[in-house]
């Protein structure tokens, strides 16, 4: 069994300060921090991630992942690659997600680019001791279980791994359709990516998803995958955007993890 600790995604807040996230973090009892690489620690800025690292700490949580957007576009230069694991080094940021590139169909000819690139990118990381984490996307080559698994046996690589949130993108799912997934994935499952969506433009207060993540975060907490370190649930994209959700939502939160996990 795996424990899983309430987490945070700082994109969630991304007009607000490090300073604020992390402080905001730890008031709302939240113990792990991904820190994106858009706003808060961009690649390449070292005072950033300090920056970042030291409020973490600060708040009494831990950096647990960077959330980049590497791939998101196609197979980045070597050298982008590494500012952004290196970026990852200096935040003290155990995990790096990554993308698997909108518009790349199993198949196209795009896709052993695709696999090159990530078992290049795994290699980098597990030479700076990191794992990578793939994104859970719908448009791109882990929109499924299925293309996940796929993707990660063709890189073949011990350090990627991948995250799993609630599919939006495809039909309306049910709790027990969730957790089977969750299941799928165990071998290689990193994270999660927690929130509440009806749609894109319908985002609702993560308690109307009790039925989805209670069987979704059971089925976490029961996995003997390769995975070794705790696995985090990450709030992300509230409804609003702001302090009073994730106020809110971690409070559910960790309730739910509290109910599970005794």
């Amino acid at each position: 069994m795996s424990t899983i600790l309430p987490g945070l995604c700082s994109v969630t807040l991304r007009s607000a300060s490090v300073d604020s996230v992390a402080r905001l973090a730890g008031e709302c009892g939240v113990r792990a921090i991904e820190w994106g690489a858009d706003v808060h620690v961009p690649p390449g800025d070292s005072a950033a991630a300090s920056l970042a690292r030291a409020a973490t700490a600060a708040a009494d949580c831990r950096v647990a992942s960077y959330g980049t957007y590497l791939f998101s576009a196609g197979v980045p230069a070597p050298d982008d690659t590494c500012a952004v694991l290196d970026t990852a080094v200096a935040l003290g940021a155990p995990n790096v997600r990554v993308w698997a590139t909108f518009g790349v169909e199993p198949g196209s000819s795009a896709y052993p680019e695709l696999v090159d690139g990530l078992r290049a990118c795994s290699v980098e990381a597990g030479a700076r001791d990191l794992t990578v984490g793939l994104e859970f996307h719908g448009g791109t080559a882990t929109a499924t279980v299925d293309r996940v698994l796929a993707l990660v046996a063709a890189v073949d690589h011990p350090k990627l791994f991948t995250y799993w949130q609630p599919p939006y993108w495809r039909s309306p799912t049910t709790p027990e359709s969730d957790a089977a997934e969750v299941v799928a994935l165990a071998e290689r499952l990193s994270h999660l990516h927690v929130y509440e969506w009806a749609s894109a433009q319908d985002r609702r207060p993560l308690l109307a998803g009790r039925a989805r993540w209670i069987a979704a975060l059971r089925a976490a907490c029961a996995l003997d995958g390769e995975w070794s370190e705790n696995r985090c649930a990450f709030l992300e994209f509230v409804d609003d955007d702001d302090a009073v959700g994730v106020r809110r939502d971690a409070v559910v939160l960790r309730g739910w993890l509290d109910e599970i996990q005794g």
